[in-house]
């Protein structure tokens, strides 16, 4: 029987996992994704997905990929199908059949994640597992000026945290955009970066930097600096990971 290849996206609230990638330790959103096929299709189905992200980093749009020999299930029921064994936590959508050569990561032209910092004295809960809080005032064209330094084509070692060597260090970002914006009645800072791929927690690392700019500890000549220096340890600490959200994959 003909394999199908399905891919899909999924959206989920990284807090109440220890992470996308399955593990050992926790509740994985591959681990949950699996157990839900396979209580649908009645077999064990490996899911494949385009990026990793770590316990308490969210995602709207990560994309996945599975394959069946159920020829019954029409795809635009997959989402539904899955859904309806799937905790609130996680959902599914817009699934579609692919060729077999498609992988959700390596055929990956970039990715784009999305942080978000909530600039209050007092936290507001309705933002306290998708926002960071800082109560420092910070200086935005500050930021904007630090982030100069890390548009382009380089080697990110100095980005990118311990525990997970991979075979280069060189990547590309393509854009990396600082905005104000609001929401649940409180000011927000968004910051938007967009790159081929990404290091292992580099965007939480750089968004840590960004905000040591915006409170006028660092300069956009210290970020070139730690850049090409490549030592992490020298760079400030990261952010903390409840404000992060991958919101998109292309292809």
């Amino acid at each position: 029987m003909a394999l199908r290849h399905i891919a899909f996206l999924v959206a989920y609230d990284g807090g109440a996992f220890c992470g996308s990638q399955r593990q050992s330790n926790g509740r994985s959103v591959q681990g949950e994704l699996e157990r839900a096929l396979e209580r649908v299709f009645k077999v064990p189905t490996p899911v494949v997905l385009a990026g990793r992200t770590d316990a308490g980093v969210h995602a709207t749009a990560q994309v996945g990929k599975f394959s069946t020999e159920n020829e019954s299930l029409p795809i635009e029921r997959v989402p539904l199908a899955l859904n309806a064994v799937l905790e609130n936590s996680v959902r599914t959508r817009d699934a579609r059949e692919v060729e077999s050569d498609f992988h959700p990561r390596f055929s990956a032209k970039s990715r784009i994640y999305r942080y978000r910092i909530e600039q209050a004295k007092t936290q507001n809960p309705m933002l306290r597992t998708i926002a960071a809080n800082i109560r420092d005032d910070l200086e935005i064209e500050a930021m904007r000026e630090a982030a100069l330094p890390l548009i382009g084509k380089r080697d990110f070692k100095a980005w990118q945290s311990a525990g997970s060597p991979a075979p280069t260090t060189i990547r590309e970002i393509k854009r990396l955009e600082i905005r104000r914006t609001e929401a649940f009645d409180s000011q927000l800072i968004e910051i938007e970066i967009e790159a081929d791929a990404f290091l292992y927690q580099m965007v939480r690392n750089i968004v840590g930097a960004l905000i040591e700019a915006g409170r006028g500890h660092i300069t956009g000549e210290d970020v070139r600096w730690l850049t090409e220096g490549l030592d992490r340890t020298k760079c400030p600490p990261p952010a903390p990971p409840q404000g992060l959200c991958l919101v998109q994959v292309n292809y």
